[in-house]
């Protein structure tokens, strides 16, 4: 039996329906395994939380998108004028 924390998932990482039977110790980790993920020796499907926090998001992608960290911040657009003049109440 294997013990997991309040943080630990609890569905197996390899197949995502059976509960968590067992662990198998990796240079990345430790791998919450049903029993037979854990026989077949089955690969986690994906890591849930990389150093970025988001699956499949890297430097790369933060500093070269044109989004994130390129450049200095941008002012919105300017609103225009008001739709309705003052004192008068939107129909």
């Amino acid at each position: 039996m294997i013990t997991l924390s309040p943080t630990d998932a609890l569905e197996c990482e390899a197949c995502w329906n059976a509960p968590v039977t067992a662990a198998r110790q990796t240079p990345a980790g430790r791998d919450l395994l049903c029993e037979e993920c854990a026989e077949g020796d089955y690969p986690r499907r994906v890591d849930l939380f990389p150093p970025f926090g988001i699956y499949g998001l890297t430097t790369r992608k933060l500093l070269n998108d044109g989004k994130h960290g390129s450049g200095s911040p941008k002012l919105p657009p300017a609103p225009g004028p008001a739709p309705y003049p003052p004192g008068t109440p939107p129909v």
